[in-house]
């Protein structure tokens, strides 16, 4: 059985600190699963690192595949190490093509059977590891299935307006392992419903839809020929823009009559706004916030280098970062997107497999155009070479020890050493010993590195 991460999505639901660079599945705001010996590690891990540990606790993690775009890549790689495995998308077309282009990783350059079995998982759920081994219990009953499309559903603990809903059959159980586990036939599927017809469709025995949904990988080469395309990675990935711009469930879900739901009975929620994951914060504060007694139900997350001061706030999330700050109303924080609309998207933080760069202030003044950036190179790590044609670089290292691989000569960096580096000049930076800290002032239009 494998598993893929649909990890792919742009960042707006969670602004400032999400972005189209750094979607919301790789905020480090979560604590570590309390499994595997992990409870004691205090520092904060992402929604992609979480489910990923939950995955390898599993033991699910050695056949995972991230699917996500080629601006992901580095801050996957950066947050999984060595563990990271990406089908890399050459452009976002929502979920239907991001499963078309796994399936044909899986099936090309992981060698994969065409009757082996794939469960597709949203990277942002929060539950415990349970949900894993009924994933992995559902890719088993699917295997004993010819055309089947298997979904995982969230026994509800409450008549949900937030999520969708699978609607089972009366009485369509079959059974498919020794435990008593059954595959129950789907009948229908309702989008997020309306307070009274919540209350209707639990009671009626509907289940949450988890996002998970699990097939044979011959299913997708079937669905291949619709398009006309090739389930070889590399062809699928020239042939992209063939296949329709369209979800799974619209895509296929909708219109397969042979469908059949396992229930899972556990924790389940999706991180997908500032007011679910809120709720599963520990704290009620992250970095440098004062809050005085007045407050009530409110939560902040302050990632600038300022304090942050609140008073009298009732059911508000406060996030602040270099891209912006957002005040909002804990309910009302789920629209996001449509205040974000006319708005650019800048990013002014990112994570390399290297180190991360924050931008700290981007500014013209006379008709110069200067950008300051604090840069971290982990120790042992090299940024790639590259050069700039359009600005010339000055960088103070602040702290740490390394090396400046500047056209062919080596320059020693260490703390207040400061050197220019002309556009054009081809250069790498390299960390030794520790972390290497520095500022990197550019003056002139802003343009892309050239490898």
């Amino acid at each position: 059985m494998y598993i893929v991460l649909l990890s792919g999505g742009s960042g707006k639901r969670l602004w400032p600190l999400s972005n189209d660079l750094c979607s919301k599945q790789y905020i480090k705001l979560m604590n570590y699963d309390q499994v595997g010996g992990r409870s004691a590690r205090a520092e904060k891990c992402s929604m992609l690192q979480r489910v990923y540990g939950q995955l390898a606790d599993a033991g699910l993690a050695e056949n995972t595949v991230i699917c996500a775009s080629s601006a992901q890549v580095e801050l996957i790689e950066s947050q999984l190490k060595d563990a990271a495995e990406v089908a890399v998308e050459p452009m976002r077309r929502n979920t239907f093509p991001a499963v078309m282009l796994s399936c044909a990783y899986l099936l090309s350059e992981k060698g994969a059977d065409p009757d082996d079995v794939v469960a597709f998982l949203p990277v942002d759920p929060y539950t415990t590891g349970d949900f894993f081994r009924r994933v992995e219990r559902l890719g088993k009953a699917i295997g004993a299935e010819k055309r089947t499309i298997g979904l995982l559903g969230g026994v509800p603990t409450y008549p949900s307006t937030k999520y969708g809903y699978i609607i089972p059959e009366q009485g369509g159980g079959v059974e498919t392992d020794e435990s008593g586990d059954s595959l129950v036939r789907v009948e229908g599927f309702q989008e997020k419903p309306d307070e009274e017809t919540a209350k209707a469709l639990t009671g009626k025995g509907a289940l949450w839809n988890c996002g998970v949904f699990c097939f044979k990988l011959s299913l997708a080469a079937e669905w291949a020929l619709k398009y006309g395309v090739d389930m070889d990675y590399g062809q699928m990935t020239a042939d992209y823009e063939r296949l329709p711009k369209q979800s799974f469930d619209y895509e296929v879900l909708e219109n397969w009559d042979d469908i059949a739901v396992i229930r899972y009975h556990d924790i389940w929620k999706d991180l997908g706004t500032w007011n679910t994951l809120t709720e599963e914060m520990p704290e009620k504060g992250i970095g440098n916030v004062v809050w005085d007694d007045t407050c009530r139900n409110s939560h902040a997350i302050n990632m600038l280098g300022i304090p942050m001061v609140i008073m009298g706030a009732e059911n508000l999330v406060v996030a602040a970062s270099h891209d912006g700050i957002l005040v909002a109303d804990k309910h009302q924080s789920s629209y996001i997107k449509t205040c974000l609309e006319h708005m650019e998207d800048t990013s002014r933080y990112e994570e390399r497999r290297w180190g991360t760069i924050k931008t700290i202030d981007s500014d013209e003044d006379d008709g110069i155009r200067s950008v300051t950036k604090r840069v971290k190179v982990v120790a042992g790590k090299e940024t790639p070479r590259h050069m700039h044609r359009t600005h010339t670089e000055t960088i103070t290292v602040l702290s740490g020890m390394g090396k400046l691989f500047l056209e062919g000569i080596e320059v020693d960096l260490t703390a207040g050493a400061t050197v220019s580096i002309a556009a054009g000049k081809t250069h790498a930076i390299q960390a030794i010993g520790t972390d290497l800290r520095l500022i990197e002032i550019s003056l002139g239009e802003p343009g892309e590195d050239i490898a």
